[in-house]
């Protein structure tokens, strides 16, 4: 239902059913006039001189909050109408128009259930049965909607709109017999209504009779632009589709019939990405704006087609460009901020996403982007109030966000299941592209062949983690593919991981179908995907269910919300099987801990001093190497408090630019603190910033987002971490860390916990101590570090993932044990 719809539908006077003072009446009377002539002032003012004759009169409350509506103020609009509900909780008008409203705020739950009180006060009103359909329709509700609409039809037979909108439903749910029978009965209710011309030539285009469709192309067009704006249209319904190539033929046949116009030019550069023919897709773009140089929107989609050439200069200046023809567009704004963030020009990102949110303020991923690149930089001032109400504002209207960008904030599982299942919605294959059946035999008689998906096949934090498990399958049971879009850094590591597969497989210029088929064609049994919703992840490929059993593993600490994901690999403490409910995958637990570990790992042996990283010799040196976006102003004021309390103490931290380490002196000064107590690290090749952790005392964690394999690193190179237990999978992975590795008691419960176990280890050098050497004397034998031990436990979750599918049941919930 679009805005234009419920504007339509919006009554705007109706006869009081309501007794009114006589004294008032008149007053009432020239409201409701003023009212249908939209002079909303003077209406505004009549109704008031009613209620002060007559407090609490439904219609003048109700038209109240018409009024409000017509001058663009929602909220006040909801008020007015909820007070004249107060006061007759039967006034169907009321409750109707207030669901058209709430739908214009997003407020798409409460929209519906006004909606619903309506229909139960008025069973017999088609109209208001057409509305609760659009509702839910936009709500994704398909099969109460298309129930809603049928009640509307039953009740007023020859509705084209509503005849539309069921064929329009029939259509996607792949029904084409009805999907017609509903258009063409519309047609004859109304032949001069465009829309139902379209839909028809959508539906004959979906059975597959394109010739019929372009010949009613050309008998109803008056022109040669008309006729090619008929197949643009076209094109675009088959590229939504999917059918690019479908598309790109129908595209042509409009830019020949229409030579002067770029839309068929451009929207075809636009199915070549889709296809991933980049360089054509380019010369369409550049054929298209030598018509028409003007076109913003055109520029920014050739920011986005460069950048996903990984060619960041030419994509800023196409941005830049896009700017520069219309100051006002946001997506041009926002992908320009996107691309500068991901070169580390973080200031001019900064810059870029307020624009974007200046020109497009009800967006809330705009805004959750600049309040995550505002963490990024330590930003603080404002920004957990900012964060909370797009929280809120996520909450209520159903907005779509990178799951990604609610880690590090205060969300729960409830809402990163949430946020999961919307972006898994946007990226969803169509039914019939999807891979039915399967040439893998789940290790019947063979090897259960596993593949890895994964852009972090080079020096990465994942393959840091992982190579050793890789190198320690037992081949004669698993037969490992790698299934590789990552760059070629030319690193051992990199070489080691290669080394790791029994066959490796570069997909980077495929497209996402064509990964898909190259997976399903290599029979694979499982299907483990390493990079989830993070940057340069592909979650794409996994909707074409491409092998029969498919994981998300240890890349995104999250659910996915994505129905063609069966398991997620956790353990008992980042995700206990209680939290099931937040999660679309089925929990598997490994017995120690969910991340593995590679005992390879080196650690400089070149001696280094406090002195080399600026550090004083004698002081407790605080250390939190966590990646800036995860601190944020809560964990500061307890991390403040340590060094006012503790003498000479300082705070060692890693931060990605001057900017930063600005702000967070500043912080520092604010809460008391000499700004020079903040010692800033840069970085340095890994096994150097292993040794360096030697020289701290005591690792500081963060919530709510956790070290993950900062984590690892400081307790692999010797150095204990404090943290406290979290909510949220990201947000407990230390503590499963510090539990394998035998150090349970530097989990705490919470902050205030948290806080005093941190201040009774600075004053206590002897327990610190004992406590480093119980960590030296465990790191070769402590779970966490044991590598082998973690390959067989590893092996015995995919064995039973293929053994369960083998007994065809479906996906459950499982422990290993030992």
């Amino acid at each position: 239902m679009n805005r234009k719809e419920r504007r339509r539908a919006l009554a705007t006077s109706r006869a009081a059913p309501h007794q009114i003072d006589p004294a008032a009446a008149a007053d009432y009377r020239d409201a409701v006039h003023y009212l249908q002539a939209g002079e909303w002032l003077k209406s505004e003012m009549a109704h008031r001189r009613v209620l002060a004759k007559a407090p609490g009169h439904p219609p003048t409350l109700h038209h109240l909050g018409l009024i409000a509506y017509k001058c663009n103020d929602g909220v006040r609009a909801v008020e007015y109408i909820r007070q004249s509900l107060d006061s007759d909780p039967r006034y169907h008008q009321a409750w109707l128009n207030l669901a058209i409203i709430l739908a214009d705020l997003k407020r798409s739950k409460e929209a519906i259930e006004a909606c619903k009180q309506c229909v139960a006060l008025q069973p017999k009103n088609s109209a208001a049965f057409e509305v609760l359909g659009n509702l839910l329709r936009v709500a994704q509700n398909d099969a109460e909607a298309m129930e809603a609409y049928l009640t509307s039809l039953r009740l007023q037979p020859e509705q084209p709109r509503v005849l539309a909108r069921l064929a329009e439903m029939m259509l996607q749910s792949g029904n084409v017999p009805d999907a017609l029978a509903y258009c063409r009965r519309a047609l004859k209710v109304d032949p001069t209504l465009s829309e139902l011309r379209r839909l028809e030539q959508r539906i004959l285009a979906t059975s597959g009779s394109m010739h019929d469709v372009e010949a009613a192309l050309a008998t109803q067009a008056a022109s040669p632009a008309e006729l090619a704006k008929g197949l643009n249209d076209l094109g675009d319904y088959l590229r939504t589709q999917w059918r690019y190539e479908d598309a790109i033929d129908v595209y042509s046949r409009a830019a020949l019939a229409d030579p002067a116009s770029a839309d068929a030019l451009l929207n075809m550069a636009l199915a070549f990405t889709s296809l991933g023919r980049k360089e054509e897709a380019l010369a369409s773009y550049q054929a298209g704006l030598a018509i028409d140089p003007d076109r913003a929107e055109a520029y920014a989609d050739v920011g986005n087609l460069l950048r996903g050439m990984r060619m960041s200069t030419g994509a800023i200046q196409a941005y830049e460009k896009a700017i520069e023809l219309e100051p006002t567009l946001a997506v041009a704004h926002y992908n320009l901020a996107v691309t500068l963030k991901e070169r580390e020009r973080y200031d001019e990102a900064r810059a870029a996403f307020i624009k974007s949110v200046e020109h497009a303020p009800d967006s809330i991923v705009h805004r959750f982007e600049l309040a995550n690149l505002r963490r990024v930089l330590c930003d603080w001032d404002g920004l957990d109030r900012e964060e909370q109400e797009c929280l809120d504002q996520f909450r209520q209207r159903g907005a779509h966000v990178a799951p990604f960008q609610l880690i590090s904030t205060p969300a729960t599982r409830a809402d990163q299941l949430e946020a999961g299942q919307r972006h898994a919605a946007t990226l969803a294959a169509p039914d019939a592209l999807r891979f039915k059946d399967h040439r893998g035999r789940l290790g019947m008689g063979q090897r259960i062949r596993v593949g890895f998906l994964s852009a972090d096949f080079f020096n990465h934090a994942t393959a840091m983690l992982l190579v050793e498990v890789l190198e320690n399958i037992d081949r004669s049971r698993f037969e490992l593919f790698g299934y590789c879009f990552s760059p070629d850094d030319g690193t051992d590591l990199r070489r080691r991981i290669i080394a790791a597969f029994d066959r490796y497989v570069q997909i980077g210029t495929m497209t996402d179908r064509s990964a898909a088929h190259a997976i399903h064609e290599d029979g694979i049994d499982i299907l483990v995907d390493l990079k989830g919703y993070t940057r340069d992840g592909r979650p794409e490929i996994l909707t074409y269910r491409p092998a029969p059993i498919q994981v998300n593993y240890l890349g995104y600490p999250c659910t996915m919300g994505m129905d063609g994901i069966d398991y997620i690999l956790t353990d008992p403490i980042v995700a206990p099987m209680e939290h099931q409910a937040g999660y679309s995958e089925r929990i598997v637990h490994l017995p120690d801990c969910y991340q593995p570990n590679d005992r390879k790992r080196k650690i400089s042996e070149t001696p280094v001093t406090r002195a080399d990283f600026g550090l004083p010799e004698d002081a407790f040196v605080f250390c939190s190497f966590n990646n800036s976006y995860k601190l944020n102003a809560t964990m500061f004021d307890v991390w403040m408090s340590l060094l006012r309390r503790v003498a000479g103490s300082v705070l060692w931290l890693l931060v990605p630019t001057s900017a930063c380490r600005e702000n967070l002196r500043r912080e520092a000064a604010a809460r008391g603190v000499d700004p020079d107590r903040l010692v800033f690290a840069s970085r340095l090749p890994i096994a150097e910033h292993l040794a360096r952790h030697r020289l701290a005392d005591l690792f500081l964690d963060a919530l709510p987002c956790n070290a993950h394999t900062t984590a690892s690193d400081a307790l692999w190179a010797g150095l204990p971490v404090l943290t406290a237990m979290g909510e949220t999978f990201s947000g407990r992975v230390a503590a499963s860390l510090l539990t394998a590795a035998g150090l349970p008691e530097l989990v705490t419960g919470s902050l205030a916990d948290y806080a005093e176990a941190a201040l009774a280890l600075a004053q206590d050098k002897t327990k610190l101590a004992d406590l480093r050497a119980k960590l030296a004397r465990q790191r070769e034998t402590a779970p966490l570090f044991d590598s082998t031990r973690y390959t067989r436990y590893f092996e015995s979750a995919l064995s039973t993932m293929a053994e369960i599918a083998r007994a065809g049941e479906p996906p459950r919930s499982f422990a290993v044990t030992d």
